[in-house]
C-alpha cells in the first residue's frame, strides 16, 4: 500500500460517517468547527505500527463549513488530507500573528515525546485526532448537549480511524471522563481493566490493550509538569513498542 492508496481508503471509510455526524448536529444553531484526523507523510503503512495522539476537541479550526463534499474536497476549506497536515504544528511554532503552537502545552508535550521516539522531521511520523469531531467555531470544548448529540457518530469515526490507520499506540490526552465512552466502545461496549499503570507528578497514566492496540489514557497537559509527563509516556511507548 502507498500513501496515496491509504489516503483514498481513509477518505472512503470516513466520509460517510461524517455525513451522518453532520446530520446529528445540524439542529444546533451555533457555528461549528468540524475536525478530521491528521497523519504525517511518514506515518507507518504497516498494520499496528506508529503512534497516534488524541485530544478532546479542536479549539476552533479551518472552517465552519458543514458541506461534507467540501470538507472532504480539495479546497482550503477541506479538513481531510490538508496539504500541511501535521507540518502546520511546526510551521506555527513561535508564530506572532495568530495561533502559536509553542504556547500550547498540548503541542509542546507531543513534540517532546515524538522527538524522543523518531528522527526529524518529528511531525511527519505521527498522527493526531480528537474524540469529539465537532466543537464551537469560536473555540472551546463542546457543551454537554453538543457532546451527547455527536457521541454515537464520534465513536464510530474513532473506531474507523483505528481500523484504517492501524496505530500500535494511541495516547489519549483526555482524562478519564472523555476517554471512558470510547475505550468501552472499542472493547465491544464492555469495560476493560488497565494492564499497566505508571505515575508522573501527581497523576497517573493507565494502559489498556484492545484488539492489538495499546491505549495510554492520561491527562491533558495544560498546567501540569511537562517533563515528567513526557518521560512517563515515552517509557510506556517503549515498553510496548519497538523503536
Amino acid at each position: 500500500m502507498t500513501n496515496i492508496e491509504r489516503t483514498e481508503i481513509l477518505r472512503k471509510g470516513l466520509k460517510p460517517l461524517y455525513e451522518n455526524l453532520l446530520k446529528s448536529v445540524a439542529e444546533f444553531d451555533c457555528d461549528k468547527a468540524t475536525f478530521c484526523l491528521q497523519w504525517g507523510e511518514d506515518f507507518p503503512l504497516e498494520e499496528h505500527c506508529g503512534v497516534m495522539f488524541v485530544g478532546r476537541a479542536t479549539n476552533g479550526w479551518v472552517t465552519d463549513c458543514e458541506d461534507v463534499d467540501v470538507l472532504f474536497g480539495d479546497t482550503e476549506d477541506a479538513i481531510f488530507n490538508r496539504h500541511d497536515q501535521m507540518e502546520w504544528v511546526e510551521n506555527l511554532s513561535g508564530n506572532t500573528k495568530g495561533y502559536n503552537t509553542r504556547k500550547s502545552a498540548f503541542w509542546r508535550v507531543i513534540k517532546k515525546i515524538t522527538k524522543e521516539l523518531y528522527p526529524e522531521p518529528w511531525y511527519s511520523h505521527v498522527a493526531w485526532s480528537n474524540v469529539c469531531k465537532v466543537a464551537p467555531w469560536e473555540g472551546g470544548n463542546p457543551n454537554e448537549s453538543l457532546y451527547d448529540a455527536q457521541l454515537g457518530d464520534c465513536k464510530k469515526i474513532f473506531a474507523k480511524e483505528i481500523e484504517l490507520l492501524s496505530p500500535r499506540v494511541v495516547v489519549l490526552f483526555t482524562g478519564e471522563g472523555w476517554a471512558i465512552d470510547f475505550l468501552r466502545y472499542m472493547n465491544g461496549e464492555v469495560g476493560t481493566k488497565s494492564i499497566y499503570k505508571q505515575k508522573w507528578s501527581n497523576y497517573e497514566c493507565k494502559v489498556y490493550q484492545i484488539n492489538g492496540v495499546i491505549y495510554i489514557r492520561t491527562e491533558h497537559p495544560q498546567g501540569k509538569g511537562e517533563d515528567a509527563h513526557v518521560q512517563c509516556i515515552v517509557d510506556i511507548v517503549r515498553r510496548y513498542n519497538q523503536f
